[in-house]
């Protein structure tokens, strides 16, 4: 059964990857990896961690270096819902949607708030560097709204991929659901989970962000080998929402 006429808010909100194959085809890989680099994918989040890694935001310079062969139009189709040459790391998803949050706004992510000397009190602190990035600029704000809005309707529409996680909330949210493959099928495969070892199966994703109108949270979660992004994905973030909202709520009380 197909979804019918979809515009933006009914792709984002029911996940109708077709409309995204579409506009991954219309933008081409060049503008598609472009506007993608603007939201962090492809480099450091500017986290205080060394560790972390680039993933791939793949372009026709990277495919002929690392496969000596050009780049073709069929491979810009799945990198539309994430898949093929793109990686992202979770903490490059959460910056993403921060940054869409804060409508081009481009905020590192930083766990270290200032540093002290041994026996000095806090009145001598070093406030630790934030990674400062230019935002994203030239974006009319009814297309911000417009890709929030759809979120919103991923954990409230009547209609929405995480509606039953999100059921009797007492504030709104937004969020997008997700699955990542962990290995490629053959032509003539099927993906049948029941069939297929553990750590082979699809993982979960799913991000979003609350209250909806003014954001405090923004939260990703990947579980790996879980499934579906709506189904396993969204009740995790849905109880994380809910344990900072309330916990923000307690100590403005005290």
């Amino acid at each position: 059964m197909g979804h019918g006429k979809v515009d933006i808010l009914k792709a984002i909100e029911e996940s109708v990857d077709t409309f995204y194959y579409q506009i991954a085809y219309d933008m081409g890989i060049d503008r598609l990896s472009k506007w993608m680099m603007m939201f962090g994918f492809g480099d450091y989040t500017g986290i205080d961690i060394y560790e972390e890694s680039k993933a791939n935001m793949p372009t026709r310079e990277w495919k002929m270096a690392r496969h000596r062969t050009p780049w073709y139009q069929g491979d810009t189709i799945p990198v539309g819902i994430g898949q093929g040459y793109w990686t992202a790391t979770p903490m490059q998803i959460a910056k993403a949607t921060s940054v869409l949050v804060n409508r081009g706004e481009v905020l590192s992510p930083h766990l270290l708030r200032a540093t002290i000397e041994n026996g000095d009190s806090f009145d001598h602190q070093t406030l630790s560097e934030v990674d400062s990035r230019p935002p994203i600029s030239g974006v009319q704000e009814r297309y911000w709204d417009i890709a929030l809005e759809g979120m919103r309707r991923v954990n409230h529409g009547v209609k929405g991929t995480a509606r039953r996680a999100f059921a009797n909330m007492p504030y709104q949210s937004g969020g997008k659901s997700g699955t990542a493959q962990v290995f490629s099928l053959a032509e003539d495969e099927e993906y049948n989970a029941e069939e297929l070892a553990e750590h082979l199966k699809d993982h979960a994703l799913f991000t979003g962000f609350a209250p909806f109108e003014n954001p405090e949270v923004v939260v990703t979660v990947v579980l790996e080998n879980a499934g579906g992004g709506s189904s396993n994905g969204a009740p995790v973030a849905r109880q994380l929402f809910d344990l900072a909202l309330a916990e923000k709520e307690e100590s403005e009380e005290e």
